[in-house]
């Protein structure tokens, strides 16, 4: 059991906090009391997603970044208690998933508008029993959001979260994210009031609970056949459940090594082009070679979503040339820590002659929080 660090990075989920005032009158003309609204500006997740050192952003799919269901809680720091919750599906078609703003709003209390105490705020998104084995509501405490964990079962190594799950978009089929902001100062005078500073309004970064490794394969034009029988993850690699919320808590990892070809189907032959060195990773920047593997007539297996992991990732792969006898070839993350959430990582093996597999990685580093100038408009 070790101490994971865990760090917050990208995808940056910035929320604006007003409380505007709705006036309106009766029948008889007087002035009815006006509700305390708090309006939040929810900026859709950033995608850039850096590499190892300066090798620099990469995209997530569409899939992987698409926001079906957003949930909101805002508490009082010093109390826990309440301050207001928010719950919507009305995502799909919103500015929210084509990289704008979105608008929402919650009815807080004349006492919370008065004394202005600081806040709490916890953003989940695609967080359900479906896809994380727990669901939260307006009654979830402070508490029970800090220990919301993925539970066993789900983005681990079986069953396999993969390609063919995610290509559903739909909630079930959705990726987890989730974001905290804590003892927050709410200035301005009701009903105009905000979470942040007069000179800065407060934002949360949203980030994926979990990362994902694809294989790439390639053989030579002309020699034997390649098939990969087996892909394999050693013991001690990736925890059995993890906290929504990063926490600084040990953890148990799987005790045995595991297929990611559960089926124990072969793939091959693997797809042969003249020179397999040209989509080893040469130093350019990290979008350009993504691009050029997807384009690449390539045999890919994966991606697969997993939990983080403060491990140096590390298994094997067996495969066969031609009508030769299984062979091992193994492969390894660049250090621990490489795999923290929202990373990716591509393991390429080819086949360039000869009696074996030869392995090139591009290993997935932190990422980097970048400063993002929202327009915030003054409804």
């Amino acid at each position: 059991m070790e101490k994971r660090r865990l760090h917050i990075s990208c995808w940056l989920l910035a929320v604006s906090f007003w409380l505007l005032a709705v006036g309106c009158s009766s029948s008889d003309g007087t002035e009815e009391p006006q509700p305390t609204m708090l309006t939040i500006y929810v900026y859709s997740p950033e995608h850039p997603m850096l590499i190892r050192s300066a090798i620099g952003p990469v995209n997530p799919t569409l899939a992987e970044s698409t926001v079906h269901r957003l949930q909101i809680w805002i508490f009082e720091s010093l109390t826990g208690r309440l301050v207001g919750y928010l719950d919507t599906t009305e995502t799909e078609n919103s500015l929210l998933n084509i990289n704008e703003g979105a608008t929402y709003q919650m009815i807080v209390s004349d006492e919370f508008a008065k004394n202005k105490p600081k806040v709490d705020v916890y953003v989940f998104a695609n967080v359900t029993g479906a896809n994380c084995g727990c669901a939260f509501n307006e009654n979830s405490t402070p508490d029970q959001l800090n220990a919301a964990r993925i539970e066993p079962g789900y983005f681990g190594l079986s069953p396999l979260f993969d390609a063919e799950w995610i290509a559903h978009k739909d909630l079930s089929h959705s990726l987890p994210m989730t974001g905290v902001l804590r003892n927050q100062p709410v200035v301005g005078d009701a009903p105009a009031l905000r979470v942040g500073t007069l000179d800065r309004v407060a934002t949360v970064s949203l980030t994926r609970a979990v990362s994902k490794v694809r294989f790439v394969f390639a053989n030579t034009t002309g020699a034997p056949a390649l098939t990969i029988k087996d892909i394999q993850m050693y013991e001690g690699m990736i925890p059995n459940t993890e906290y929504l919320i990063p926490q600084d808590q040990s953890l148990s990892y799987n005790s045995s090594s595991e297929s990611l070809l559960p089926s124990q189907s072969p793939i091959g032959p693997v797809e042969s082009i003249n020179d397999p060195t040209a989509y080893i990773y040469d130093g350019q920047d990290g979008q350009t070679y993504e691009n050029r593997i997807n384009n690449a007539n390539l045999t890919v297996v994966g991606p697969f979503y997993l939990r983080e992991s403060d491990k140096r990732l590390k298994g094997k792969i067996i495969y066969k040339i031609g009508d030769g006898s299984d062979q091992e070839s193994e492969y390894q993350m660049n250090e621990a820590g490489d795999f923290q959430r929202n990373h990716s990582w591509i393991v390429y093996a080819y086949h360039a002659g000869g009696g074996f597999l030869q392995m090139n990685a591009l290993y997935v580093k932190e990422w980097i929080n970048e400063e993002v100038n929202h327009a915030v408009y003054n409804w």
